[in-house]
């Protein structure tokens, strides 16, 4: 049989807390798994140690015979203007043949465009209020229905001399978490594009961007973040809720992950509840907010693609979704695997409140290209210490989104791309 290689750009981060670290070694081990069944076909991987890094190979080298066969994506903005431009392999006549059938439903919204499939994902992230059920019942708090109860639950925790929400704000995404929800929570679907100034609903989308910034400004103003959050990170934030000093944090399933080792003291403590919804909004409860960190296109310039669907579908397959469960403690977008069977009862739960969601939406930064995208999260940040009118927060988006438009026109000597 004729040997084949194909080419597959993986991205990884080094940082020794961040989970994708250990997605490294599990996708190691499905390769390993691949190849000794198709001994015909060689993974040659490349391994990107940083986003951006990824995102200026895909953007040199997609359009090029050295395109790799298969891409790590997070979906969203970035994978539909690849799309777009027919750079991305169509998936959906393959996924069409009981592929889909695989996936929880909601995880493959951020990797769907005009009804068609681009990726595919082998977990699913899936963000959550997380909550200290002791502080809950020592206090007599119930959980918030609406963000106007959020904003009375905060001041009556604040009273009591805890944080309401630990925030490690140092590392920019944490506090993000907040406005993507406010944002939904406010506007409704379909206000995440990659540029809203050529959009048609430019005008309800600036309206709803506005009035969620001044929502995260009442959160502020609630005392519902650390004073310190601009420079706490990642660490710091788990910590915090660990030690009890917070009783709560937006974040997604692989906060568990982390707890097996840093707190397992509080697990039995947990409790999670959806992001409130905002009197006279538009967003539903059935949307959720998370994202995949193990996401997978192809090229559409692949001169292996049969090779590179039967690679995607073991990266799909049972034996992949009990590693996601297993050993990595994280949920898998795969329904291969019933929710009885986890080895943790909240991740289970967490898992079946997945499983019957609607949407899944990525956080609005990755809709963006890179440099607005820097923007939005830099500007977030102002909010959070107040540094910054919400107006002028849109208006710093919308000039960073016009440079990227303006810089494309030229160019391509004055050709739409």
């Amino acid at each position: 049989m004729k040997q084949v290689t194909l080419k597959f750009v993986r991205f990884h981060c080094l940082d020794r807390h961040h989970c994708a670290v250990q997605y490294h070694q599990l996708i190691d081990g499905i390769i390993k798994r691949f190849e000794d069944l198709y001994s015909h076909i060689k993974i040659e991987s490349t391994i990107m140690r940083n986003w951006y890094q990824l995102m200026y190979t895909l953007d040199k080298k997609l359009p090029t015979d050295d395109a790799p066969d298969i891409f790590h994506t997070c979906g969203g903005g970035i994978l539909e203007e690849l799309a777009n431009k027919g750079l991305v392999y169509d998936l959906t006549s393959d996924m069409d043949k009981g592929w889909r059938d695989r996936f929880i439903v909601a995880s493959l919204c951020p990797l769907r465009f005009n009804g068609r499939e681009f990726a595919i994902p082998l977990e699913q992230g899936c963000i959550f209020v997380w909550f200290n059920k002791k502080i809950f019942e020592k206090l007599d708090l119930s959980i918030p229905s609406t963000f106007d109860d959020l904003l009375t639950l905060c001041k009556e925790l604040r009273r009591s001399g805890i944080v309401p929400f630990t925030v490690g704000n140092g590392e920019l995404w944490p506090g993000e978490f907040f406005f993507s929800h406010l944002f939904h929570r406010i506007g409704g679907e379909d206000l995440f594009v990659s540029d809203f100034t050529i959009s048609p609903n430019y005008a309800y989308i600036r309206e709803s961007f506005i009035k969620a910034a001044e929502k995260l400004i009442e959160l502020v103003d609630a005392g519902a973040f650390p004073e310190e959050c601009d420079t706490m990170n990642y660490e710091q934030q788990r910590m915090m809720f660990v030690q009890g000093k917070a009783a709560m944090q937006l974040n997604g399933n692989r906060l568990l992950n982390y707890l097996q080792v840093e707190g397992r003291e509080i697990i039995d403590q947990l409790g999670f509840f959806s992001f409130p919804l905002v009197k006279g909004g538009n967003g539903k409860q059935s949307t959720i907010f998370g994202g995949s960190l193990a996401t997978y296109a192809m090229s559409a310039r692949s001169l292996h693609k049969e090779e590179a669907i039967l690679f995607l579908k073991s990266l799909t397959d049972e034996f992949s979704a009990r590693d996601i469960i297993y050993k990595m403690g994280d949920i898998p977008a795969l329904n291969h695997i019933p929710y009885s069977e986890y080895p943790s009862p909240i991740q289970g739960r967490m898992a079946e409140k997945l499983g019957k969601m609607e949407k899944v939406y990525l956080h609005y930064f990755k809709y963006l290209p890179p440099h607005p995208a820097g923007v939005y999260l830099n500007t977030v940040a102002r909010l959070l210490k107040k540094d910054i009118l919400p107006e002028d927060t849109f208006k710093a988006v919308e000039e960073a989104l016009s440079y990227v438009s303006a810089k494309k026109f030229t160019q391509t000597g004055g050709l739409a791309i």
